[in-house]
């Protein structure tokens, strides 16, 4: 079973359909847009998965471990875990405050972490599995009025490389997805702006979700078994790590 957080949108939205269709189930964790997850798990039920959603505050302790147990629960084992759970929201630092700041790293991060902390014994009782965190390349080279964002994205791209150091000898592997500037319609970028980003492209365009499925699909597959604390970098040539 493949559970991924913020999965009723996006680019979870888009990995938890590509997981389906490679035969996982998937357990659907969302936090808001109940008519997403209502339509995702029509579109998971037609592809013939079983699925199962469950609403979780990814910040909350208890919440993260309710949703283990109920996932567990309705599916059985977990084998994936997809930290993707995230936000966005574009300000200046001088107009952020610290209630601000500390929510978008507790989202990115203190969710990664809760939701990886509680998978971790449940993999280790079943010999290994697989975590794969949703980093940004803005967690190497930033961008204006994105401080926070690009602060919680480099925190996950530095707990991606040391969590698969700690996890490895239990055949835990753990990666990362580092997309460009991905068109999901929650990116507060204006339409003249994702244009001119897209023009300065090597492949001028943008990505969309089903350019990133491929990523994580092969992170999760037997043909990702020596990658180990690797990033993965779906972003139209923007940087070449």
């Amino acid at each position: 079973m493949a559970l991924i957080t913020g999965a009723n949108t996006g680019i979870g939205r888009a990995v938890a359909l590509a997981y389906a269709r490679e035969g996982a189930n998937i357990c659907v964790a969302w936090h808001q847009h109940e008519h997403h997850t209502t339509s995702l798990m029509l579109a998971l039920t037609e592809i013939g998965v079983s699925a199962f959603p469950q609403r979780v505050d990814v910040t909350d302790e208890t919440s993260v471990e309710h949703l283990f147990e109920a996932c567990s629960s309705a599916l059985g084992h977990v084998d994936i875990l997809v930290n993707n759970a995230g936000i966005q929201k574009a300000q200046a630092i001088t107009d952020m405050s610290v209630a601000d700041f500390d929510l978008m790293l507790n989202v990115h991060l203190r969710g990664a972490f809760l939701c990886a902390r509680t998978a971790v014994p449940l993999m280790r009782a079943r010999g290994g599995g697989r975590i794969i965190n949703l980093c940004s390349q803005l967690g190497y080279i930033g961008r204006a009025n994105y401080t926070a964002y690009s602060t919680a994205k480099g925190g996950m791209i530095a707990f991606t490389r040391a969590l698969a150091k700690e996890l490895a000898p239990d055949n835990i592997l753990v990666n990362g997805v580092a997309p460009g500037l991905v068109d999901t319609g929650f990116d507060p970028l204006t339409d003249q702006a994702k244009r001119e980003h897209a023009a300065s492209l090597p492949l001028g365009r943008l990505g969309t979700v089903d350019d990133m499925t491929g990523a994580f699909v092969f992170l999760a597959s037997d043909d990702a078994q020596y990658y180990c604390g690797q990033l993965l970098h779906p972003n139209g040539g923007e940087i070449m790590p």
